[in-house]
């Protein structure tokens, strides 16, 4: 998966209409022009990818992602391709964009076919390429017989499926209890609606640049930013300075590595010191020193990682601290990382793995978790700490409102991981490959999060910057 284009939003299909109404009304242009505009750009990025030579049907709905199907038939078209459309005609509704572009289509060449609800079953196609254009983001509640055949027909052929603004069937956070298109491409008009961070959903984004005027993005308020870019995060990561030395870069502590799971807590480390971090710190069991001991620049501090061991720790030194990367469950960590809570208030700390699992099984502590600090659960390690949820919509909620209450950022690794941040920002990461399908990565981005806090980036600033990096830092 990936975001070819950056900087823009992720929004509720209610967002989305403002955001074009507003820009409508601002600009101001009418919306069938505004349509126009969406399609041709739609068309520049599809002629990167689809011969003259090669065919193309293009499925409408009756709605407004019906209209932008109709108008891109008719562009590619004039541009030589070789173009069918099928129109659904299954209600008497159709919305005022597409009875306009359908009397435009009417007045050319282009093969037009109907699907009605008694041909649906009968759908097939052997063209090259399939554009699903039936329904976009506003579509609430499952599809249904007889469309849910016509989708499981698109999905059975052999063409390349590629879907306008939304792939059909899926709601704006989630896909409902039915079929929806499984495009191998989506062409996002604009902004992209949450379902298409689901799990479930791997395919192709593209966002498709067409002029929404960023003052009307704003308008729509600071929900989601995505996704992040070279640029903004170079802007966020420290500085370079040629007098540098190790005591200016910071000191960070990484706490981890019980007996048998060692690497875990080297792979930290060192991900830590190549950050830039001046100098790093483990803690953990006399094992560990075996690892190491391979990278004499990374300091040993030995500790049993049980409640005992707290005292013997000075923390004054440390800039940040990371806690968690094979630590193991049991009584004695429990103690460990209870007493640590309590104990380290002003030092920035990321919470992660078994120490996230601590917390999971132990709920009494999550109201002890200093503020300023940084979970970075994996789906598993989340549903532990902070339960299931009916749907994605209430979990986001939920999220959220817990990171501003305790002032705390939750980096929900996936991948396109989710921040959620002490200030009510969402932030989402779009970077996110089959590189970090691999045990470590976690750890390393333990590292990579606490050399960044210990360098003095905020918790914000190091969490975005540590998710972004970590895929470059794995290839």
């Amino acid at each position: 998966m990936n975001f070819q284009t950056i900087g823009y939003p992720i929004l509720s299909a209610e967002q989305k209409k403002e955001l074009d109404k507003n820009t409508i009304i601002s600009e101001p242009i009418p919306s069938n022009d505004l349509l126009e505009r969406a399609c041709y750009r739609i068309f520049l990025s599809l002629k990167k990818i689809i011969k003259t030579e090669q065919t193309v049907d293009i499925v409408c709905g009756q709605g407004n992602n019906g209209a932008d199907g109709l108008c891109l038939a008719r562009i590619m078209a004039f541009h030589g391709y070789k173009v069918c459309v099928y129109k659904l005609n299954i209600t008497n509704k159709f919305s005022i964009e597409y009875v306009f572009q359908n009397e435009l289509l009417l007045q050319t060449q282009i093969e037009i076919k109907e699907i009605n609800k008694y041909n649906c079953k009968f759908f097939s196609s052997s063209a090259d390429f399939i554009i699903d254009a039936i329904f976009g983001s506003g579509i609430n509640a499952a599809i249904k017989n007889p469309l849910d055949i016509l989708v499981e027909k698109i999905n059975q052929s052999n063409a390349f499926l590629i879907s306008l603004d939304q792939p059909s069937g899926l709601g704006t956070w989630s896909s409902f209890e039915g079929p929806f298109v499984k495009a191998h491409k989506t062409l996002c008009i604009g902004s992209v609606t949450p379902s298409i961070l689901n799990r479930f959903y791997s395919q192709d984004i593209e966002i498709i640049d067409i002029g929404l005027q960023h003052e009307n993005i704003k308008l729509q308020g600071t929900f989601i930013q995505s996704p992040l870019s070279d640029r903004f995060i170079n802007g966020l990561l420290p500085k370079s300075n040629r007098h540098a030395h190790k005591g200016t870069k910071g000191h960070s502590l990484l706490l981890g590595g019980n007996k048998g799971m060692s690497g875990a807590i080297a792979l930290s480390a060192v991900a830590c010191s190549e950050i830039g971090s001046g100098n790093v710190t483990v803690g953990s069991v006399l094992n560990t020193l075996n690892y190491i001991d391979h990278f004499p620049n990374i300091q040993f501090l030995e500790t049993k990682l049980d409640g005992q061991s707290i005292d013997a720790i000075d923390f004054s030194k440390f800039m940040a601290i990371g806690i968690g990367p094979g630590l193991g469950v049991n009584a004695s960590t429990l103690a460990f990382v209870s007493i640590l809570l309590n104990t380290v208030r002003n030092i920035p700390m990321v919470i992660d793995a078994d120490a996230l699992n601590i917390i999971g099984q132990n709920k009494n502590l999550i109201p002890r978790i200093p503020a300023g600090s940084i979970l970075t659960p994996h789906p598993k390690e989340l549903s532990r700490v902070f339960g299931e949820f009916q749907t994605q919509e209430i979990q986001w909620a939920h999220l959220s409102n817990l990171a501003q209450n305790m002032q705390i950022h939750i980096l929900a690794k996936d991948t396109y991981s989710v921040l959620f941040c002490a200030d009510g920002e969402i932030i989402v990461n779009g970077n996110g490959n089959e590189s970090l399908a691999k045990g470590g990565s976690g750890d390393t981005l333990t590292g990579l999060i606490t050399g960044l806090l210990s360098q003095g980036l905020s918790p914000k600033e190091a969490a975005i910057c540590g998710m972004y990096q970590l895929v470059k830092y794995r290839h």
